[in-house]
């Protein structure tokens, strides 16, 4: 039917009014498909008024029916994914039915009917559709029910499921389970590019992508999950990596459900690389008494799920529970870190009134952790540890008006509040611990030591999403035209809970620069080791960081021709951050009240990051054969880093103050601290000298009162960082369900971001001179170095012009400028071959090899132990001082493998009814640069060639970045066997062992990039590990 003039006004009217009360998501979910075609006669004319019949159980309502149009053309628009019949019908010709139809979330099958002449009660059945989709200009991966069912994973439906897909590889050097980066590099990008959704729900945290979602997910409610990283419409927003998008389970027309119980089978395999091993690469080595293989006590998971009608074809519902346990012990760490995850899920889908669906659900979290600490042994104590407990809500709700058979009205109410609340054990020390971060420190870098863990580190995150779209299809205008338009609004906060669960933190180092025992008593005098600890003192608090964002999106799937489709999406999003109103609260009287009666508010700010950004999608998808079987694919795309709450730093404006005491310990005599008798204080010597000042009454004590309130200082006319993307790719159906693509990609990034040191006082940057500097590799490079000048303006130029400098730098957020007559930028090219087999005959497959080059900018002479982006991260600048981009503007990308190799699957063996799955990874090593640290001129010291910085660290690629050193060749293999045991009717009973690492890899995957220890192994996989399970399905 068509709408009249009035019913489409009254639509845009609903869409304008839902529209103007929401505002932006940074990245909305596709949770359906769509179906078209044109039904044919045996001539190959266009038939209209054709009725067009789908059914399958993903639909509410059964069925649904169109008639087809004067063109001949159909189509089912928001089709829930599943496996569809569809059947064309008219008075005069046979009956043709099609079954075994996939319809994937965001996916369009195109099917055409061909209708013999013959009797109406006459069928004719087809089986099947094609795998490749001769609409869609992108190219994703898609993880149905079954191949979901047969990976071997460690039932993670975002990180780990998502290094099955081509382009994915790890955000860090840690192993996938052991780190807090739960965020794949994609294509290069950085991990905080990236965004992660359920059901439609931005799950990202708010705090960064780098951290993954903040909403678990029980993997027996994964329905679907898809990993779109190139190409993607405008209705996807603000992303530069990948989204990850999961769509879970609703209920049917049938009862079903599951229970289901896992555990870890056996003990890990010791993977620890034995003296004398090829470690392979010349320039690796495992610490002396280094532990690099952890181990696994506890792992195992109960869940259930069930699923059914409470009203047929009106009123469904599902729910599942979830409880995970597990306790590790990590490697140099005696003490498990144990945690505890319970889920819970409900939904109900409704087909409330004619032409209206709806579904609304919620989850639950309540999860617990401990044993955590911020370093290792052995320079960190196990009573330095903590726990956290985290309690997560999450609502979700739809409502869908099929104004017509064409036009399809929507609004998404979504939202996700989670909190956390850090905890001491019940055994800890009445005091805070002694904290070395740097100085005299052993190759692990840090100690802390006799004393209870001091930091309260929390969030209170939460993210809020409306949004309403309107979708049509319309035949007329030079085409076939699917349209899509909507507006996403959405409120997300990162709120950080800062303070010490004692009320105060001691950091304590050694007072003098020389570690000569000698020179200590001729040159001092001193009796004994001299420490200097810094004790503050502050108020708890919660910083608030929003991220807000309204945008709107036009997508237009374009058919000029049969065999031609033009994809057009333009999208808008204005993205804003700032601080809002914190909290101070009083002294807790006992680690357990912390951030108890708040004492005032904090003030907030404006804006400080204020963009607005367009984004034009174009695509093109081009039929080469007249079956549909074979597709030519182009699209070009901008994509904007999305804005994150990491951005802003922890502490924000009007902090509590902080009362600060400056003591001096003194511990000796010197035969008691110089134990081995060889005049120098080493390292264990300083920490052993550290424990014993507990209980010793300072010889001098020094107050005063600092202020930590800081605010991001972010130029007028900064850009946000973005990416345009140009990929081309050709897909053929090669056999049923089987095809084959090949794809190239174009990624260059601009308007990096970066920390720009500046005077202060003038607001400007400061003027610099290049220092000739060679390292120790031979790289001959110049550096930045401060202009000295008479800056306190007393008429001479001297080493306090210089102190004047540090006290006076601060810094500006801005795009990075042009530096040694280049614009830094990022390019990456990619070339890609993906084989796709989707289940029929008892097996299916997903395999890829990419071959990667690139070249740009990168964090290398900061840190290359993860993957993130941004002008802070931790705390951290970006750029501490421009020397961190000398030596530093091209090079390959990290974390981005030259190769890689990938192939999953499973096969049904035929007779015994057994599925046998199986997950390979390969990929050469990521590339590494070795670190120095460079000559620094301050007012202690003026050494041939140095440099004035005005801060940040001394360091830089010492190497050529072009010519890294390259870490082995990284290859998983992860097995799955399944056999099921029918019980009657669809009752079945599975039994279940999984194998991970089935080689036992000890394959280095970080190591330290400074000059003292470069090389040393930091990280390999976890051993080869097995898990069993039983799953009773009805």
């Amino acid at each position: 039917m068509q709408l009249g003039r009035a019913s489409l006004t009254a639509i845009c009217s609903s869409l304008f009014l839902v529209g103007g009360s929401v505002g932006s998501l940074l990245a909305q979910s596709m949770q359906e498909g769509k179906l078209t075609g044109t039904v044919f006669s045996e001539d190959k004319l266009a038939l209209p008024g054709a009725t067009v019949e789908i059914s399958s159980p993903a639909l509410i309502t059964a069925t649904r029916t169109t008639t087809s149009s004067a063109k001949g053309s159909y189509v089912f628009l928001n089709l829930p994914p599943g496996r569809y019949k569809l059947t064309a019908s008219m008075t005069g010709f046979k009956t043709v039915s099609r079954d075994s139809i996939d319809v994937g979330a965001g996916a369009v099958a195109t099917l055409d009917l061909t209708l013999p002449v013959g009797a109406f009660q006459e069928t004719i059945v087809i089986s099947g559709g094609s795998i490749v989709d001769t609409k869609t200009s992108s190219i994703e991966t898609r993880f149905d029910s079954d191949l979901v069912e047969k990976l071997p994973t460690s039932r993670d439906a975002f990180y780990d499921l998502a290094l099955t897909a081509p382009g994915m590889s790890e955000g860090s050097g840690a192993p996938t389970g052991a780190t807090e980066f739960q965020s794949p590099t994609a294509y290069s990008g950085a991990t905080n590019e990236n965004v992660f959704l359920i059901n439609g729900v931005d799950a990202t945290n708010p705090r960064a992508g780098s951290f993954g979602s903040l909403v678990n997910v029980n993997y027996d409610t994964v329905e679907e999950v898809r990993v779109v990283a190139l190409g993607s419409r405008a209705e996807y927003g603000s992303f530069s990596g990948a989204a990850i998008d999961v769509l879970t389970k609703s209920g049917s027309n049938d009862f079903h459900g599951s229970a289901a119980f896992y555990s870890k089978l056996g003990s890990i395999k010791n993977n620890q690389p034995t003296p004398g091993a090829d470690l392979g690469a010349p320039f690796l080595f495992v610490g002396e008494g280094e532990q690099l293989a952890g181990d696994l006590k506890k792992d195992w998971e109960g869940s259930a799920t069930v699923g059914g009608p409470i009203v047929k074809d009106k009123l469904w519902f599902f729910g599942a529970a979830d409880y995970l346990r597990s306790a590790s012990l990590p490697p140099r760490w005696p003490l498990q870190s144990e945690s505890w995850g319970r889920y819970g899920d409900a939904k109900l889908s409704a087909a409330p009134f004619k032409n209206h669906n709806a579904w609304v659900a919620y989850h639950y979290e309540n999860n617990d952790g401990n044993g955590w600490s911020w370093g290792s042994q052995p320079g960190w104590d196990t009573t330095m540890t903590y726990g956290s407990k985290q309690k997560n809500n999450t609502v979700s709700a739809q409502w869908q008006w099929f104004a017509g058979p064409k036009t399809t009205l929507s609004a998404k109410s979504l939202g996700f509040w989670t909190k956390d609340k850090p905890y001491l054990p019940a055994d800890h020390p009445d005091h805070p611990g002694y904290i070395n971060w740097w100085k005299w420190t052993d190759a692990y870098g840090s100690y802390g030591i006799n004393g209870a863990f001091p930091y309260v580190e929390g969030y209170q995150s939460s993210r809020q999403t409306t949004q309403a779209d309107l979708s049509h299809y319309a035949e007329g205008f030079l085409g076939a035209h699917d349209i899509k338009f909507g507006v996403q609004y959405t409120k997300g906060r990162s709120n950080s809970q800062g303070g010490y669960f004692q009320n105060y933190v001691n950091f304590l180092y050694p007072y003098r620069w020389t570690q000569s025992v000698q020179y200590m008593q001729s040159w001092y005098g001193d009796t004994g080791l001299l420490f200097y600890n810094q004790k503050d003192t502050i108020n708890p608090s919660l910083t608030v960081r929003t991220g807000d964002s309204l945008g709107g999106f036009f997508d237009d799937q374009w058919n000029p021709t049969r065999r031609l489709t033009v994809n057009l999406g333009l999208r808008f999003d204005h993205m804003t951050t700032k601080y809002g109103a914190g909290k101070v609260y009083d002294f807790p009287s006992s680690p357990d009240a912390i951030n108890g009666p708040v004492l005032r508010d904090r003030a907030s700010t404006k804006n400080i990051f204020d963009f607005k950004t367009w984004a034009p999608r174009v695509g093109l998808s081009y039929q080469l054969t007249g079956d549909g079987k074979t597709v030519a694919r182009a699209s070009f795309g901008r994509y904007y880093m999305p804005l994150t709450a990491e951005f802003l730093r922890r502490f924000g404006p009007d902090m509590p103050l902080v009362s600060r005491t400056f003591q001096i310990y003194q511990v000796g005599p010197w035969s008691a601290v110089d134990t081995n008798g060889d005049g120098e204080i080493d390292s264990i010597e300083t920490r052993e000298a550290a424990r014993k000042i507990h209980g010793l009454s300072p010889i001098s004590e020094e107050q005063q009162t600092v202020d930590y309130s800081w605010t991001l200082n972010v130029a007028d006319d900064v850009k946000d960082q973005h990416t345009d993307q140009f990929t081309v790719n050709l897909e053929r159906e090669i056999a049923h369900n089987f095809s084959v693509s090949a794809s190239y990609i174009y990624k260059h990034t601009t308007d990096i971001y970066a920390n720009i040191p500046i005077n202060r006082e003038t607001g400007q940057d400061w003027e610099y001179e290049r220092v000739p500097f060679t390292t120790s590799a031979g790289k001959q490079v110049m550096l930045y170095s401060v202009v000295l000048k008479d800056y306190d303006g007393n008429g001479v130029v001297d080493d306090d012009d210089i102190t004047w400098i540090h006290d006076h730098n601060t810094s500006r957020v801005q795009n990075m400028p042009s530096l040694d007559g280049g614009t830094p930028k990022r390019d990456y090219h990619g070339v890609q071959l993906v084989f796709r087999k989707r289940f029929s005959n008892g097996w299916q497959a997903l395999a890829s090899a990419l071959y990667s080059k690139s070249t740009g900018i990168g964090r290398r002479s900061f840190r290359q132990d993860f993957n993130v982006e941004g002008p802070m991260f931790y705390d951290d600048l970006w750029m501490g001082n421009l020397n961190y981009a000398t030596n530093n503007l091209e090079g390959p990308l990290p974390f981005t493998p030259k190769w890689e190799i990938k192939v999953s699957g499973s096969y049904r063996v035929p007779g015994i009814d057994a599925d046998l799955g199986a997950r390979l990874r390969f990929h050469t090593g990521r590339p590494m640069w070795r670190l120095e640290s460079y000559p620094v001129r301050t007012q202690f010291g003026d050494p041939a060639g140095a440099a004035i910085n005005p801060g940040g660290s001394p360091q830089i690629v010492a190497v050529d970045p072009n010519k890294p050193d390259y870490l082995p060749n990284l290859t998983l293999l992860d097995l799955h066997a399944e056999k099921p045991f029918k019980l009657g009717g669809r009752k079945a009973l599975h039994l279940i062992v999984d194998g991970f690492n089935i080689f036992n890899s000890n394959t280095a995957t970080d190591m330290n990039i400074y000059s003292e220890g470069y090389g040393k192994i930091d990280n390999i996989p976890q051993g080869r590990k097995f898990r069993a399970g039983v799953r009773f399905q009805f």
